[in-house]
């Protein structure tokens, strides 16, 4: 497919107007309702003028549509196999006058080797991503770069897009959030999707709890990292989690 060939051939792929109008309604009421009364983040990477929200999957909502969407997962599955996990998983509110991040790979947080693809991501456009409010900045081809290999600016590209839209992008690719100049908030959910054998950045099952875990969907508690890794990996008192969920 097109889509998977660009996304080993550059590192990324920009899917639009993925959502219906509904959906995308759903999901910015929705994001709203969760960034109401969070503060700026409290450091530089992060952003002092951008709100996260995190553990999400306990009150996923209207984003169960993104977290779950066919075509996303088409393409993670060809790059990590069947079988992956939420790694972290974010909202993001990018408010005017946010500088841009500095550029990284979101993979680094392992210490692996630079051509083994650990996660696949997705940032889903909840407005428009535009030059003018910092629409996210890549580095088109790094995820094949050396270690030790930092973007220069002129290498990094603004991914603009509709809202709606999704951008799906390696892990080892280079990026940065952008500068919102503009005077509007820029919105996205963020979800990163790891091999099933790492741990992953948010602990999705401590955050959610059990019976929050038996409140999801089994797609979403797989997501979680609820399904055992291997034969051997991820079981519960020798049982599948499932299983030892629905027993308990």
């Amino acid at each position: 497919m097109i889509e998977i060939a660009a996304l080993e051939a550059e590192g990324f792929v920009v899917l639009p107007g993925l959502l219906s109008d509904a959906q995308l309604a759903a999901a910015v009421r929705h994001a709203d309702s969760l960034l109401h009364g969070v503060d700026w983040s409290d450091n530089d990477f992060d952003g002092r003028r951008t709100r996260r929200v995190y553990s999400l999957l306990s009150r996923a909502g209207a984003f169960e549509p993104l977290l779950t969407h066919p075509e996303v997962h088409r393409l993670v599955a060809a790059r990590l196999g069947e079988a992956y996990q939420f790694g972290m998983l974010f909202l993001s509110a990018v408010d005017p006058g946010q500088g841009a991040q500095s550029p990284h790979f979101d993979a680094g947080v392992y210490p692996l080797p630079r051509d083994v693809e650990a996660e696949t991501n997705v940032i889903w456009a909840l407005d428009d991503f535009t030059v003018d409010n910092g629409a996210t900045l890549i580095a088109p081809g790094s995820h094949r770069w050396p270690p030790g290999r930092h973007p220069q600016p002129d290498e990094l590209v603004p991914a603009v897009m509709p809202a709606g839209s999704a951008l799906v992008y390696s892990g080892r690719l280079w990026h940065a959030a952008g500068h919102n100049r503009a005077g509007t908030t820029r919105r996205a959910l963020i979800g990163e999707h790891v091999l099933p054998w790492l741990r992953p950045a948010d602990n999705h099952i401590l955050a959610t709890g059990p019976d929050g875990l038996r409140s999801l969907t089994p797609e979403l508690r797989r997501l979680a990292g609820v399904a055992p890794a291997g034969e051997y990996l991820g079981f519960v008192g020798g049982q599948d989690p499932e299983q030892w969920l629905l027993s308990h």
